[in-house]
């Protein structure tokens, strides 16, 4: 399967979503890879509804 994505430098970015799934705020994040970025979304969920890309490609989503 092909992506649709541009094969870029990873570029981190977390979604918070409100309970209806609209981003409320966003943060790029500075990682080398998806585990430390994985790992930084995990800390800054806080319970929260998140998402995490890489430029287009979804990471993680937390409930």
């Amino acid at each position: 399967m092909t992506s649709d994505c541009p094969a870029e430098p990873a570029s981190y970015r977390v979604f918070f979503l409100d309970g209806q799934g609209k981003i409320q705020k966003s943060k790029a994040l500075s990682c080398a890879d998806d585990d430390e970025a994985v790992a930084t979304a995990r800390m800054l969920a806080d319970g929260r509804i998140l998402e995490l890309y890489d430029g287009c490609r979804l990471v993680l989503r937390l409930p």
